[in-house]
């Protein structure tokens, strides 16, 4: 048995997921056709008719062109935070520090 926190994870990644797709130029069934999928594995997931495996969303999201973990996030997903979240997923490490400490030293320079 599931428990709630557990369930309610659950529901925002169908959710998150409704919404990727919604976002893309495809149908659920188009997506997972592309993900080498049955046709009606997406639709079922979406709809709250089945479970999906982890290989099976990783395969939709690389289909959707979207990150995994923007998925599984209880925030839900926008334009926006797909594109941020692929920005970050392309630099480096120390660019990452980099930016961080930027934003840090402007947050601390705006409280002054």
């Amino acid at each position: 048995m599931i428990n709630e926190q557990t369930e309610r994870k659950i529901q925002n990644a169908r959710t998150n997921m409704k919404i990727a797709v919604a976002l893309s130029d495809l149908s659920a069934s188009e997506v997972s056709t592309r993900a080498g999928l049955s046709v009606n594995v997406l639709g079922k997931y979406l709809r709250g008719e089945t479970m999906i495996s982890f290989a099976n969303m990783q395969a939709i999201c690389d289909v959707l062109d979207v990150p995994l973990a923007m998925i599984t996030t209880e925030r839900q997903i926008t334009p926006a935070r797909i594109r941020l979240a692929k920005i970050l997923l392309r630099m480096s490490d120390d660019d990452l520090q980099k930016f961080l400490e930027s934003e840090t030293a402007r947050k601390i320079e705006g409280a002054e």
